[in-house]
């Protein structure tokens, strides 16, 4: 995989082209600003606030375009850095690896389909604000999250963040489809209501494709077994139900899969 697909036309590659220079400027930037946070030139607190604006145009000016590697990275950078309340030298470090991975695929760097799930896996994990990440240990297990309720998305990534899991969350099951196919994540955990389609609408798909039909999946939902609305999920599938059964799911799903 190129950092961008082929375009099909003279003015999609005309803007792609556009993108990529401005990612090269961007990340060009960055590498001065991450230098003058090092040196306390600036501010920390200010310095992160621009990280942050970058980190996120960068995500929304890539998710428009063809150029899914970018897209992966860039979206990965922006949680990284969403999720930060202070940027110290291990925090700048950690940043620093996206920033030069960026420069690599505006560069043209090519990675093969089959590296990108290793190549995602190596940059770094974010850190939720109110996990103490101390004495846990970090796992490379990836668990892609198809959450469009952030207060839900949180409550589910602390738990796996306790675990020592890496997660990444997208809010709708097209960007979830596109993303597992590359990544490959250990686990997709979805939930039911996804706007047009439902998280079993989501789990037929990952199920029908070669590609994707062994990554484990699971429902997050209100529903019970039995519930009309859950008439289709896939039998390999889990259920992980919101309130009380929660831990108790969540840790069934995680033990039913081996993913340890």
């Amino acid at each position: 995989m190129s950092a961008f697909d082929s375009a099909d036309n003279e003015n999609e590659r005309r803007v792609i082209a556009e993108f990529l220079e401005e990612l090269r400027d961007t990340a060009s930037s960055l590498q001065v600003l991450l230098g003058n946070m090092r040196s306390s030139s600036v501010a920390a607190d200010d310095g992160l606030a621009t990280l942050k604006r970058e980190a996120s145009n960068l995500r929304s000016h890539a998710q428009a375009l063809n150029v899914p590697l970018i897209k992966l990275v860039t979206h990965r950078l922006d949680e990284y850095v969403g999720e930060l309340k202070s940027a110290g030298p291990a925090q700048l470090d950690e940043i620093q690896v996206f920033i030069d991975r960026i420069e690599k695929l505006a560069d043209g760097e090519q990675v093969t389909d089959g590296d990108v799930p290793q190549v995602m896996r190596s940059l770094p994990a974010k850190r939720s604000a109110d996990i103490d990440f101390g004495p846990i240990e970090q796992k490379n297990i990836e668990v892609l999250m198809v959450v469009p309720e952030k207060a839900m998305a949180r409550i589910v990534e602390r738990e796996l963040a306790a675990c020592g899991y890496r997660t990444s969350v997208v809010r709708n099951p097209f960007e979830a489809l596109e993303t597992a196919v590359h990544t490959r994540p250990d686990l997709v955990v979805a939930s039911m209501e996804l706007g047009i389609l439902t998280g079993v609408d989501l789990g037929c798909a990952l199920a029908a494709m070669p590609v994707t039909q062994g990554i484990p999946f699971a429902v997050l939902t209100s529903y019970s077994w039995g519930h009309p609305k859950l008439a289709g999920l896939p039998p390999r599938a889990s259920l992980i139900r919101k309130g009380g059964q929660f831990g108790d799911d969540l840790a069934e799903t995680l033990s039913r899969f081996n993913i340890t």
